[in-house]
C-alpha cells in the first residue's frame, strides 16, 4: 500500500521539467528515483524524506543542494525535502512560536485567566491540570494524546475555567472536517452553552475564489480551538495564521500517531517534534494516561503506536476468545462474506428507520431523524485505498452492482452517502455522511447541516444540489478521520508482515482500529 497515487508519466514528467531548469552535476536513475520518492511522500503529507548516506551523497553530488533560495532541494538533519515547502512549514511554526509567548507581555490585552488552580473534585490528572492552566503562561497550547487519554474532557475544563473569569471573551470551536467540528461541539454543548462550532473551512469563509477571511479581514476571536489537528495541512494552516488578530489564543488539539493530512505538509507531526515541543515549553501537553476502556481494541493501538507491526503482530496472537477484537484472515482476495452480511442487516435496519421521513413536516424532521442518522453512524467499513483488492471501488461494486453508476437519484433509499465538497451554502462540509430517504424522482438526501448560528440541524436535499456525491457504505480511512462507531470492520489487503509495509501503512492501520468504540473486526490477507 505504499505506491504513488501521482501517474508515473506525471511523475518522471515533473523530475524531467527540473532536469532542464536546474541541470545536476550528477544525473542518474537514482536521482530519479529520489525525485519520486520526494513526491510521494508529499503525497502521504510528509514534506520530507530520509536519507541514507549513499542517498545523501548523491544529493550533495547533484548541486541541488547549492545556489541557496534558488536551489530546489534542502536537507535538514539526515531529512531532505523540497526547499518551498520546507521553508513554509518553518515559518508556520515560528508564527505559532512567537504567538505562544505574546501573553508574557505586560498587561496582556484581553486578561489571562485567574492563575489559580482547576477544581481538585474536577478529577484531571497532573498532565490534564498542566493544560488547563498552560494559557496562564503562553497563547498557544499543544494538547496531544492517543484515544481515550481525555482531551477533550481536558478541553471543556479549560474553556470552563476561561469562561468564568471571563465571559466577554470570544470562544470558537472548529475541526478540519464536519464530522469532527460536530463531535466537539456535541462534547463541550452539555457544560457550555453558544460556542460556535464549525469547520476550519467555514471559519474562513472558504468560497470558489479563496478564504474571504484573512488578513485584512480576519477573524472575530480572542481563543479558537482546533480539534483533530493532525488533519490540517500547510496550505490551510497558512491561510488559518492570516485570519487570526494577533491577541488570539489557540488550543490545538490532536494524536501526533494518526494519519498525516491528505494534503502536503503534516503540521501536526511537525509540532510534535522534540525539538519543535521545547520551544512552547509548558504549552506542550501530552497526555498518557487511558481513561475510555476499549478493551483490546485499546491494547492493539498501543502496540501498534508503540512497537509497529511486529508488536501488533504479538498482540493479535495472544488475543482472549472473548476479546472486544475479532481477527479474520480471509484466503481470497474477494470480498468477505461478513461484509456482505453486514451490509443487509445495516441496510435493513436503516430503511426501517426511514420510514415517514419522506413526508413528515419541517418542524418535526430533527427529532424523527434522529435515530436514522444516529444508527447510520453507529459503525464504519473502512478500506485503506480507493481501488483495487479490498478497495472503497470494489466494497460498492460488489454490494451495490451497477447502482454506483447511475445517477444520485436513482440510488436507493436507505443508502449511505458522502458529501465530497465544502457548500457553506448548504451548511455542508467536505466528508458529511447523510443517506437517501426515498426513490425515483422523490428521492432526498437527509444531512445533518451547520446553520448559520453554529447549531447543527437536519436538512432534506434534492441531490441534483449537491456538487460531488459519492455512495458511502465503506469509506477510506482517511475520510474516517474524526469519526468514532461502536463496531468497526476494517479491510487489510496485504500480510501484516509484508516487507513493503512502512510507517505510513502503521499509521493507517492504527487510525483505523482508533475509530472502533466498542468492537472491531480485523479482517486480513495470511
Amino acid at each position: 500500500m505504499t505506491s504513488s497515487g501521482w501517474p508515473a508519466s506525471f511523475a518522471s514528467g515533473l523530475h524531467a521539467a527540473l532536469v532542464r531548469r536546474i541541470p545536476p552535476q550528477r544525473n542518474c536513475p537514482e536521482l530519479e528515483q529520489l525525485s519520486l520518492a520526494l513526491m510521494e511522500a508529499l503525497e502521504q503529507g510528509n514534506l520530507s524524506v530520509p536519507l541514507s548516506p549513499e542517498r545523501e551523497q548523491l544529493v550533495r553530488e547533484s548541486g541541488w543542494l547549492e545556489g541557496g533560495e534558488a536551489s530546489p532541494l534542502v536537507l535538514q538533519g539526515n531529512r531532505l525535502g523540497w526547499r518551498r515547502w520546507m521553508q513554509a512549514m518553518d515559518e508556520v511554526v515560528e508564527a505559532l512560536v512567537e504567538r505562544s509567548m505574546r501573553s508574557v507581555s505586560p498587561n496582556p490585552d484581553p486578561p489571562l485567566p485567574d492563575p489559580s488552580p482547576p477544581d481538585p473534585a474536577s478529577g484531571l490528572n497532573r498532565e490534564q491540570q498542566q493544560a488547563v492552566l498552560a494559557l496562564d503562561q503562553g497563547s498557544v497550547v499543544l494538547l496531544s494524546g492517543g484515544p481515550g487519554t481525555g482531551k477533550t474532557s481536558t478541553v471543556v475544563d479549560l474553556l470552563a475555567r476561561v469562561q468564568l473569569h471571563h465571559p466577554g471573551l470570544r470562544l470558537g470551536l472548529s475541526a478540519p472536517t464536519g464530522k469532527a467540528a460536530r463531535r466537539l461541539g456535541d462534547a463541550v454543548r452539555p457544560r457550555i452553552q453558544g460556542l460556535p462550532c464549525g469547520t476550519l473551512h467555514r471559519w474562513l469563509e472558504a468560497g470558489a475564489h479563496g478564504f474571504a477571511r484573512n488578513a485584512e479581514r480576519p477573524l472575530e476571536l480572542d481563543l479558537l480551538v482546533i480539534d483533530e489537528m493532525s488533519m490540517l495541512d500547510l496550505a490551510l494552516m497558512q491561510a488559518l495564521l492570516s485570519a487570526l488578530p494577533p491577541g488570539c489564543r489557540l488550543v490545538l488539539v490532536g494524536d501526533p500517531a494518526q494519519l498525516p493530512p491528505v494534503g502536503s505538509g503534516a503540521v501536526w507531526h511537525r509540532l510534535q517534534q522534540s525539538d519543535v515541543r521545547e520551544r512552547f515549553g509548558p504549552g506542550a501537553i501530552h497526555l498518557k494516561q487511558t481513561y475510555r476502556n476499549r478493551g483490546a481494541v485499546a491494547q492493539l493501538a498501543s502496540a501498534l503506536r508503540d512497537g509497529g507491526m511486529e508488536a501488533f503482530e504479538g498482540q493479535l496472537a495472544g488475543l482472549d476468545a472473548k476479546a472486544n477484537v475479532r481477527i479474520h484472515r480471509e484466503p481470497s482476495r474477494r470480498l468477505p462474506p461478513l461484509i456482505r452480511k453486514h451490509w443487509q442487516a445495516h441496510h435493513s435496519q436503516l430503511l426501517q428507520l426511514s420510514e415517514g421521513l419522506l413526508t413528515c413536516s419541517e418542524a418535526e424532521l430533527s427529532t424523527k431523524a434522529e435515530p436514522l442518522l444516529r444508527a447510520l453512524e453507529q459503525n464504519l467499513v473502512l478500506c485503506p485505498r480507493r481501488r483495487g483488492p479490498w478497495s472503497l471501488e470494489d466494497v460498492h461494486r460488489s454490494l451495490l452492482g451497477d447502482a454506483i453508476a447511475e445517477d444520485p437519484r436513482r440510488w436507493p433509499s436507505g443508502l449511505p452517502v458522502i458529501c465530497g465538497g465544502n457548500q457553506p451554502e448548504l451548511g455542508l462540509a467536505n466528508g458529511d455522511l447523510g443517506i437517501t430517504v426515498g426513490a425515483g424522482d422523490q428521492s432526498r438526501l437527509l444531512f445533518r447541516v451547520a446553520t448559520d448560528g453554529g447549531d447543527v440541524g437536519v436538512k432534506r436535499l434534492h441531490p441534483a444540489r449537491i456538487r460531488r456525491l459519492e455512495p458511502a457504505v465503506a469509506l477510506t480511512i482517511h475520510r474516517a478521520q474524526g469519526s468514532e462507531a461502536d463496531a468497526v470492520f476494517v479491510l487489510w489487503p496485504q500480510p501484516l508482515d509484508s516487507p513493503d509495509s512502512c510507517d505510513h501503512d502503521r499509521r493507517l492501520l492504527y487510525t483505523a482500529i482508533t475509530r472502533a468504540r466498542v468492537s472491531l473486526d480485523l479482517m486480513i490477507v495470511p
